[in-house]
């Protein structure tokens, strides 16, 4: 018996393993975790690494992969897997908790059971090894406090020790498109992660008012490249010279002005990617917006448009839970943006972007632990 990595790919990627085996042993690689055998199944892919539990932290948090988890390698014989199967339910379940079993097989597996013979021998035999403890069976996953999964492939089963849920989406690039990113606040940061899960190649521009605005949004921009390979990127900054006297109303209408603006000034038919989304944002900017991008023959990307609660679960999905007050407060001031307001300062907008533009920096950067201080020192 062993531990070993099991990679799932998302859905949409189950014809890629080639390419995600190739981008699982680039990422390890690059945190010193040396993988010893890979080995592919029908529904996964089987890593041997040196460190099996920080592996599968790094790989969780990897696009295009469905779930990531950790498993005992065993051979497909029934009786190997229906002791691993409980040993696993002895080491994981506590005191009064309810566990469900459930076993998939791939169609090239030679076995002379069927996965309703491993569930119901290994019900039975963890039911009596966790009495002492009243942990109990449940009737369904729904109920369930633990989910043992087990996996019976084409020569080895693997029983599932820790499972967890990974970003999901296509591999990044996968549409060989690239879009702009604008990263501005938690839903532009949202947005542009939902883009690269669609399969596009992010081309940022990380805005900002202040030291502290910069700060707080190259943070945004760190966790979506901590989810991807690429260690080397190109980004624009582009500083927003707001007017001294902004209520706080005033300044959020005029940056969702700016931001947009800003978009449609930069050269080239480039896809943009704008948060836009019906819960915050009014209706009539939404269609303003669209308009204004349309004349200048841009393509415009909106994947936040019709989320609600899908935003907050994607902004846990990225550990960005102490953030999501934030998307709270732009809701609560939706209904402060007042079109006729807006078009009093259709000019000042203007200005402010074509100054924005003019003044903008392009710089490149390693994404490692100094890329904040390398954002910072650049302006």
């Amino acid at each position: 018996m062993k531990n070993v990595l099991l990679v799932f790919p998302s859905s949409l990627q189950v014809n890629r393993k080639t390419k995600i085996k190739s981008l699982v042993r680039k990422k390890l690689q690059l945190s010193n975790i040396k993988v010893n055998k890979i080995t592919f199944e029908e529904a996964c892919i089987a890593f041997e690494v040196t460190d099996v539990v920080e592996a599968a932290a790094l790989i969780v948090q990897m696009f295009g992969i469905g779930k990531v988890a950790v498993a005992k390698c065993v051979s497909n014989r029934f009786t190997d897997v229906v002791s691993t199967v409980v040993k696993t339910g002895k080491q994981i379940m506590l005191p009064g908790e309810k566990f469900f079993i459930r076993v998939e097989k791939s169609s090239k597996a030679k076995i002379s059971y069927i996965v309703k013979d491993i569930e119901f021998a290994s019900s039975g035999n963890l039911i009596a090894e966790l009495s002492p403890i009243a942990a109990k069976p449940a009737k369904n996953e729904y109920e369930a406090s633990k989910i043992i999964l087990s996996y019976i492939g084409k020569h080895s089963a693997y029983v599932c020790v820790q499972i967890d849920t990974a970003l999901d989406g296509m591999l990044p690039g996968s549409q060989k498109e690239k879009v702009m990113c604008a990263i501005h606040n938690l839903p532009s940061c949202l947005s542009c992660m939902m883009a690269i899960k669609c399969g596009f190649i992010p081309d940022f521009l990380i805005m900002y008012t202040n030291e502290d605005d910069l700060k707080e949004n190259s943070k945004l921009f760190g966790r979506i490249m901590s989810k991807m390979s690429i260690r080397k990127y190109e980004i624009r900054l582009v500083h927003i010279d707001l007017p001294d006297k902004c209520n706080d109303n005033l300044k959020l209408m005029l940056q969702e002005g700016v931001y947009t603006r800003i978009l449609t000034l930069l050269p080239g038919k480039r896809g943009l990617v704008m948060p836009l989304n019906a819960a915050i944002h009014p209706l009539w900017f939404v269609e303003s917006t669209m308009r204004k991008i349309a004349s200048t023959g841009k393509m415009l990307w909106m994947p936040l448009m019709l989320l609600t609660d899908g935003m907050y679960h994607d902004a846990k999905n990225m550990g960005l839970e102490d953030k999501i007050t934030s998307i709270d407060d732009l809701v609560t001031k939706k209904m402060m943006f007042k079109k006729h307001e807006y078009e009093r300062y259709e000019r000042t907008i203007d200005t402010l972007s074509k100054a924005a533009v003019k003044n903008m920096k392009t710089i490149s950067l390693k994404v490692g632990p100094n890329y904040l201080h390398d954002i910072i020192d650049s302006i």
